[in-house]
């Protein structure tokens, strides 16, 4: 589940889609990418809070280093 802050460009209360900002600032979970994208255009600051400790699990696998010992 993703969770974000949202703080809005004026204190007040309103109504977006279903993201319910009091006193110009809400924490939403798992808002449409087009929410986040009205928000960001029309000057919300949006921040993903992150849920778990560790940070989110890394799923790449480990690359090869950019310098490699060579053989002569």
């Amino acid at each position: 589940m993703a969770r974000y802050a949202i703080t809005a460009p004026h204190n007040g209360d309103e109504q977006i889609d279903d993201v319910t900002i009091a006193d110009g600032r809400a924490t939403a979970s798992d808002p449409g990418e087009g929410v986040l994208l009205y928000l960001r255009r029309h000057g919300y600051t949006v921040e993903p809070l992150d849920d778990e400790p560790d940070g989110p699990p890394d799923d790449k696998p480990a690359g090869r280093s950019t310098t490699r010992n060579k053989r002569g």
